[in-house]
Parts: structure tokens; sequence; C-alpha cells
């Protein structure tokens, strides 16, 4: 398996289709608790920051597919806008300690070098919001396993580690 970092941006917006795929459309202004973000917002962000983390990593411009549009197609659209234009960017070969990236983490501003800003700030973010819309979704009844969230683990139909009670 490639785990380039570019490969992980892609094999994970691809896990974040599949998941947005079995979402019911009325689901997507759920969120997980009063304050939170929505099932799509999440899903939208998590697109962003794929191209937020790696645009920088090429010294290119960062793109975003983002629209004010909303509902499942508007998501849908997003992320597969988002693989399309990543899998046209070249490979980012090698991580520099010494360049320097710039972003806003809420209201912070920071500035890390580029290993720090991907492995310490982007990925951890981009993950986080693809566990949120998991999370909105099976909290809400979605049928969804592990393996719609990671593309490794499979499980027979019905399995639980956990008891029924």
């Amino acid at each position: 398996m490639d785990t380039s970092i570019k490969n992980l941006f892609q094999h994970y917006l691809a896990q974040l289709d599949i998941i947005v795929s079995k979402i019911p459309p009325e689901m997507f202004s759920l969120a997980l608790a009063n304050g939170m973000f929505t099932l799509e917002m999440n899903a939208k962000i998590a697109a962003n920051f794929a191209l937020r983390g790696y645009c920088p990593l090429l010294n290119h411009s960062v793109v975003s597919f983002f629209r004010d549009e909303s509902g499942k197609e508007a998501v849908q659209k997003q992320i597969s806008e988002t693989i399309k234009y990543l899998n046209e960017l070249p490979e980012a070969i090698r991580l520099d300690d010494e360049k320097l990236l710039k972003d806003k983490a809420g209201f912070s501003e920071i500035e890390l070098s580029q290993p720090v800003f991907i492995y310490h700030y982007i990925f951890p973010n981009f993950l986080f919001h693809i566990s949120m819309v998991y999370a909105i979704a099976k909290a809400n009844g979605v049928e969804l396993g592990k393996g719609d969230y990671d593309g490794i683990h499979s499980y027979p139909e019905g399995f639980s580690f956990v008891a029924s009670p």
C-alpha cells in the first residue's frame, strides 16, 4: 500500500465518499451535539483540509471546491472535485523541516514546519472531521462499519464485539 501523503488523502477521501453515499439526504443537517458542525459541514471541511494541507507542500495556492450549496449532492460533488484535483497534482516527494507553512487554526495563527504542519495539524483535523461524519451517521442509525472508515476492516454481517442488551 502506497503511504505517500497524496495517497493517504486520496484513500481517506475515497472512504469519505463511500460513507457519504450511504447516508440519507435528510441527515446532512444533523449534528453530534448542540454547538457542533453538521454532518454536511464536517464532510465539506474534511474535503477542504486535504487540499488546504497538500497544496502548500507543492508551493501551490490552496484550492477549495467548497460551495454554499447544501445537501448530499453538494457534498458528493465537493469530494469528487477534490479527488480529481488531487489526482492531477504531482507527488510531494520530501517534507522540509526548514520550510514553514502558515495557517489559521481556529483563532490561532500558526506557523509550522512542513512535517509538523501535515502530521500534527492537517491529518488530525482531516481525520477528525471524517470521524464526525461517521459518528453522526452511526448515531442516527446508518449502517456503517469500520471498513467503511478505513477501507481495511471487514466483519460478517451482524457481527459485534459488544454484547446486545
